[in-house]
């Protein structure tokens, strides 16, 4: 079933992780039209789940970066960085964070909380929705998301002209 997206965007992501933490958010939206067709709530289960994973592990005062593009014939989607100011993955820990109750700190006396099933789960809703899902980080120099979905999800160009 397909349903549209309203595409407009409220800057309240993050709530009192994001104030606790002193983590600024800069939301920066390339041509987007009015919507396209996915599951709302898995659109929006994916975003708040990458951008509260991007607040929690940058550094306190750092900057978290929301992306979103919605480009006629090419793809609609987003990216959520938290470049220069996270605390980033090894190459090495990427699959491990990718699995199901992967944790890439799983001392018992770890210092972020979570259950390891936000990365696996929202990588599986993007590919469900027929898009891709790239994770790159580095240790020191943070942590970028990118989700991208197909054209097909954007409405034909005539229906989008209003």
């Amino acid at each position: 079933m397909r349903h549209q997206v309203d595409c407009r965007f409220r800057s309240n992501a993050g709530g009192t992780a994001g104030r606790k933490n002193n983590v600024g958010l800069d939301i920066r939206i390339e041509g987007f039209h009015t919507t396209f067709w996915a599951d709302e709530r898995k659109i929006l289960h994916i975003l708040v789940n990458h951008l509260t994973n991007a607040i929690k592990f940058t550094l306190p005062g750092g900057q978290v970066t929301l992306c979103a593009w919605c480009r006629p014939d090419t793809d609609v989607g987003f990216e959520i960085s938290d470049t220069g100011t996270g605390i980033g993955i090894a190459a090495r820990d990427i699959p491990k964070a990718l699995s199901a109750f992967g944790q890439v700190d799983s001392d018992l006396n770890r210092k972020y909380d979570g259950t390891g099933l936000g990365l696996p789960l929202t990588k599986a809703l993007v590919e469900l929705h027929g898009g891709t899902f790239e994770l790159r980080s580095e240790p020191g120099a943070g942590t970028t998301v990118t989700v991208r979905l197909p054209d097909w999800r954007m409405p034909p160009l005539a229906a989008r002209q209003v």
